[in-house]
């Protein structure tokens, strides 16, 4: 039981640590610096203020170094309630780690089309390759949320509501970032539907995190 609650609470503080690199990173440097249908402007406003859009380049570093770790740590963490399902759950985080990498590499390719002095078309492409597959591998991040949320439900340790909450975010995001990726005609209404379901999508992962600390120094004050 020491070491389950060890490794949620490393789990937690990575969750932490990643959700604040990610509103850094996504949150207010990408979203600041590249402006949707404003090629021209973008690529002044990145050329401006490489520095920034390059840390958080390496920001993405950090948060995809953390969704390993945090991967492995869950699996540990559930692995006494049912292995087959904590190592397909914790599967389904690494492939998705492994998308995430893949769309890294285009930021890094933009940086560098950036700093040699490419046009706006050459680097807007790459930044929708990173969209792209970012997004699209959401899909698998939302079936890893699933995971955690059945893992959580049949489990004696975690409370039903994280477990339930765990499987409704993962529906959102596989269904939000599926329909992105098969019904790009529909973009509008999918935005809109993410708009609304971002609330449980976010809360379902970060409250979880912040659970699994709060469950670690709950069982130390129980020991003592």
């Amino acid at each position: 039981m020491k070491d389950r609650q060890k490794v949620g609470l490393l789990a937690g503080i990575c969750l932490l640590v990643m959700a604040l690199a990610a509103g850094f990173s996504f949150g207010f440097v990408y979203s600041e610096l590249v402006i949707p249908g404003q090629e021209g402007q973008t690529l002044e406003r990145i050329r401006d203020r490489l520095g920034l859009f390059r840390v958080g380049a390496i920001g993405w570093i950090l948060i995809l170094v953390l969704d390993v770790v945090v991967a492995l740590a869950l699996f540990r963490y559930f692995e006494g309630v049912q292995r087959t399902l904590s190592s397909i759950t914790a599967g389904l985080r690494l492939v998705y780690s492994a998308f995430l990498g893949l769309a890294i590499s285009y930021l890094f390719a933009a940086i560098g089309q950036v700093t040699d002095g490419a046009d706006s078309g050459q680097v807007i492409a790459l930044l929708e390759s990173f969209e792209g597959v970012w997004s699209a591998s959401l899909t698998l991040f939302g079936l890893h949320l699933v995971g955690l949320g059945v893992l959580s439900l049949r489990s004696d340790f975690v409370p039903r509501f994280w477990g339930w909450l765990l499987v409704f975010a993962g529906l959102c995001y596989t269904g939000v970032h599926g329909a992105k990726a098969m019904l790009p005609s529909m973009e509008e209404k999918v935005q809109q539907a993410e708009v609304i379901l971002g609330l449980p999508m976010a809360l379902g992962e970060l409250g979880f995190a912040v659970w699994l600390i709060y469950a670690f120094f709950r069982s130390k004050r129980s020991a003592v």
